[in-house]
């Protein structure tokens, strides 16, 4: 959930459009995938890079040996066993593969409808949008309400980072199955894991048995359709939709304990103080959005103190936090008339789509919100200034937690919610790319940045002897940059090489700018 989506008369969901995407990405991915793949060698060999994130010395200069999808060595003059790939380093630097934990793969950011005439447009953009994970340097991702059929279909892909995903589970009428409609929350596939609200028993139709929707039944399906955790929701509403009921300490209690001991992690939907309340009561992983409303709910007298404590607390229990500042920049960034001569632009996105997205249709969005704030003839240098005056304080909001938390010792957990909403400005990479910048803005370290987009969310997502780290007998999944991303965030700008699962790649054939 977003600012501006407290304020919207509609906002398409991102749950809503994901059965009809599905099928035509299913398909794309297929036909695609059998196209690109090729027989790589069965050994690569990088030369010549200063390793991070490994076991050996950043300061000298190591060869990598890959076999397969694994690191088979590191050391110095080590040369390939059979016919392979050698690459020179140049003196570069060697990472691991970077991790989103909060993406939602449903979708084209910003297209809510469906016109046949957009069809070859969006298809550009659904083969596009993987490689612009990986050309920013994405290998892994974790969608937080994603199908398995769908998922199994994108990690089809050769070009696309893995993806892992979150079963969400809601409940009648809250969030965000009413985004849906009454009716047809209980049609969606998403009502396969509703939980039951004895509160809203007579809710239910008459087909729903309460014993197939309790914590222990709906996790376990979590569990055997291949999720990697399940999220929940705490959101009491937004726009026309106020006063949604939302689950009770006791139900969400229920559902970490039946996940804990399936070694699957929980993550809560909350931006608010109250939200924040919510988690430590019930004991969740991971709270996936910055605090961006603190009034919400509370005394406004009170509550800054308040916030300072429940920092203290929230690493005191464990429980992690995604910050998505750029979930509020990126709405901004909708009114910001120079947006589309951003270099990240040309490279992730179809030219076809950024045509299209500065079409009358395309900015549907950017109208809804310079409406609610900026007198009609306004000029667009003076609407997005105004928008930045309207979004100052949320933004010093979630800075002023973010702060509290890192001060604290809390865990930051980097996840971007790309796209959080109906918007082209949150696209795929790119938008990861940015919420690096607003960590950066917050007063996290290069170091710590770095951590939490390897290493850091590797471990959390039970994969740290997998992926996360640069040593042998991890997967491949690496980036070759020309500069050292310990010194500056502009170094995940310069990446030469992406290696996903042991296939190297140039950048340059992920572009969006790339020959056909």
């Amino acid at each position: 959930m977003s600012l501006m989506k407290n304020q919207m008369s509609f906002v398409p969901s991102k749950l809503s459009v994901l059965a009809a995407s599905s099928l035509l990405l299913t398909s794309l991915i297929s036909n695609f995938a059998a196209a690109q793949v090729q027989n790589h060698p069965s050994q690569v060999l990088i030369k010549n890079v200063h390793v991070l994130g490994g076991e050996v010395s950043r300061d000298a200069l190591h060869d990598v040996l890959i076999e397969g999808d694994k690191i088979l060595a590191i050391g110095k003059k080590l040369k390939l066993k059979n016919k392979g790939q050698q690459i020179d380093g140049k003196g570069g630097y060697l990472t691991p593969g970077l991790i989103d934990a909060h993406v939602h793969l449903d979708g084209v950011p910003g297209y809510t409808a469906y016109d046949p005439k957009d069809e070859a447009m969006l298809q550009q953009a659904r083969e596009q949008i993987p490689r612009s994970y990986s050309y920013f340097g994405f290998t892994t991702i974790l969608d937080l309400t994603g199908e398995s059929g769908f998922i199994a279909n994108w990690n089809k892909n050769p070009m696309a980072p893995r993806a892992l995903y979150c079963t969400p589970l809601s409940i009648p009428n809250g969030y965000p199955a009413i985004m849906m409609g009454k009716e047809t929350q209980f049609k969606h596939p998403i009502a396969q894991a509703m939980l039951w609200d004895p509160a809203q028993a007579k809710t239910y139709p008459s087909d729903f048995k309460q014993e197939q929707h309790t914590p222990e039944y709906v996790v376990n399906l979590a569990q055997k359709v291949g999720s990697s955790c399940v999220k929940v929701f705490y959101e009491t509403g937004f726009g026309p939709q106020k006063n949604l009921p939302v689950p009770t300490v006791e139900m969400i209690q229920a559902v970490v304990k039946e996940a804990h001991q399936r070694h699957m992690p929980v993550y809560l939907h909350g931006n608010s103080q109250a939200a924040y309340e919510f988690a430590l009561k019930t004991g969740v992983d991971v709270l996936v959005h910055g605090l961006w409303h603190e009034e919400k709910g509370v005394d406004p007298q009170l509550n800054q103190a308040r916030l300072q404590e429940m920092a203290v607390e929230l690493k005191q229990a464990g429980i992690a936090v995604q910050p998505t500042i750029q979930v509020l920049s990126g709405e901004l960034e909708e009114t910001n008339p120079h947006f589309f001569d951003h270099p990240y632009v040309q490279h992730g996105m179809p030219a076809s789509l950024v045509k299209w997205y500065q079409s009358e249709a395309g900015q549907f969005f950017k109208r809804m919100l310079a409406e609610q704030v900026v007198e009609p003839g306004a000029s667009a240098e003076d609407t997005y200034l105004m928008m930045k005056k309207m979004y100052a304080k949320p933004l010093r909001s979630v800075q002023n937690m973010t702060a509290n938390l890192h001060k604290a010792g809390a865990t930051l957990q980097f996840g971007s919610d790309t796209p959080s909403g109906p918007f082209y400005t949150q696209f795929p990479g790119m938008n990861g790319r940015w919420e690096m910048d607003r960590w950066l803005e917050a007063g996290m370290s290069l170091e710590e940045l770095f951590a939490a987009l390897t290493q850091a969310n590797a471990k959390a997502l039970g994969l740290g002897d997998k992926i996360g780290r640069v040593a042998v007998g991890m997967q491949a999944d690496l980036l070759l940059l020309k500069d050292n991303p310990l010194k500056t965030v502009q170094a995940y700008d310069q990446i030469d090489t992406v290696v996903l699962r042991g296939k190297p790649m140039a950048r340059a054939q992920l572009s969006a700018t790339r020959s056909k």
